[in-house]
């Protein structure tokens, strides 16, 4: 502020009394930072032996992307279920890099092979858990009618697709057979042929006896039936 706005006189050598603040959000332009590995190579003047430096392990090729990148994509497909031609689309237009879908599929199949172990161990603490819920749900492998299996409690969830919905899933995902705690479920036939507590959900209970009202019980019949559900 270099003048006054009501009589125009100069405000240059005025002390500063107050600031009245406003900030604006904003992310920086995206900018493609490469990296540059050098090898070093040397002859041994003592025997002539040709000599060359390792490359950190993951730099595997003359060019390649980078963790950060393969990261972004695989979250971009599988956690916000983006097709691979869209997030190729994507990294183009905001990062001007062609990544093709080949490689996004590459880098899933390494990523499923190295979370081999961490699946162990969620598999190790649900089953030590006290309590754990069980569910499945209909989906498409390659076209094909499988059923995704979940077991979760408050910090860990597995996942297992299999082509069947009942025992032989559940005993091929490995929990439930050795688990003894509480299962709670939508009481499916099949979950209680494992030898631990039950309990049904409360989601599900809920939706059974919605269906009971709106199917089952006309306006008529709905007093008689809570009168002989009253507590004595």
């Amino acid at each position: 502020m270099s003048c006054c706005k009501e009589c125009g006189h100069t405000l240059e050598n005025v002390e500063v009394e107050a600031y009245e603040r406003r900030q604006v959000f904003d992310i920086p332009p995206v900018n493609l930072i490469v990296t540059e590995h050098r090898s070093q190579i040397k002859t041994c003047p003592n025997c002539g032996k040709f000599n060359k430096a390792v490359f950190p392990e993951l730099v595997k090729y003359p060019v390649q992307y980078g963790p950060n990148i393969l990261a972004s994509a695989i979250y971009c497909k599988n956690h916000q279920f983006i097709p691979y031609e869209r997030i190729s689309e994507f990294f183009d237009d905001i990062m001007g890099i062609k990544i093709f879908p080949a490689t996004i599929i590459r880098t899933e199949r390494e990523c499923f092979q190295n979370l081999g172990e961490f699946e162990n161990v969620i598999r190790e603490k649900l089953m030590a858990s006290h309590v754990i819920h069980c569910d499945e749900t209909g989906m498409k492998v390659s076209g094909v009618r499988h059923w995704l299996h979940v077991v979760s409690n408050d910090k860990y969830t597995c996942y297992f697709a299999h082509p069947k919905r009942g025992s032989e899933a559940m005993d091929d995902m490995g929990i439930l057979p050795e688990f003894k705690g509480v299962a709670v479920h939508d009481g499916w036939k099949p979950y209680n042929n494992y030898e631990c507590d039950h309990s049904l959900c409360n989601a599900h209970l809920q939706r059974e006896l919605t269906g009971i009202e709106e199917n089952y019980i006309g306006l008529t019949q709905l007093p008689a039936l809570q009168a002989t559900f009253k507590s004595p």
